[in-house]
């Protein structure tokens, strides 16, 4: 990356890359930053079920093949 992409400006020169500026480089990389962060929340509110059916299962005692009681996908065709 550092080869490909130069920080700062060289000689007094206007910095454009792949005919963005900087500044523009960096908006991009702020906002697809919140973007990621709004998709994992998104991804884990959607998965919370499982997630919390797993954690259950994992640390139960004694009781090895239990399946949640509580399955919301149904294979209906």
């Amino acid at each position: 990356m550092h080869f490909l992409i130069p920080s700062g400006i060289p000689r007094g020169q206007y910095v454009v890359y792949m005919g963005l500026t900087k500044a523009t480089w960096i908006w991009i990389h702020s906002k697809a930053g919140i973007l990621i962060v709004i998709l994992i929340v998104v991804h884990l509110i959607l998965h919370g079920q499982w997630i919390i059916c797993t954690t259950k299962k994992f640390f139960r005692k004694g009781k090895k093949n239990t399946i949640c009681e509580t399955n919301t996908v149904t294979d209906k065709v």
